[in-house]
């Protein structure tokens, strides 16, 4: 065999390891990767319902507070 086939042949075994490699990595790692998103999904949702719900209170209460740092800049 020559010396250019053979570095072929090792660049294809690189190759081919290091794509099993990233797939072994991917199923093992996928469940744990969707729980975390559908965790970011989900937190994300209660916290522009919470700001949502609090926007809305604040609309039905008028604002009748006078609290000074409501005011803005003199």
């Amino acid at each position: 065999m020559s010396a250019r086939k053979r570095i072929s042949l090792l660049r294809l075994w690189l190759v081919g390891t290091a794509l099993l490699a990233a797939a072994g990595l991917v199923w093992v790692f996928a469940p744990v990767l969707v729980f975390i998103g559908l965790l970011t999904v989900l937190l994300g949702v209660l916290a522009a319902a919470m700001i949502g719900l609090a926007r809305a209170l604040e609309r039905a209460l008028g604002k009748r507070r006078s609290d000074p740092s409501d005011r803005g800049p003199l």
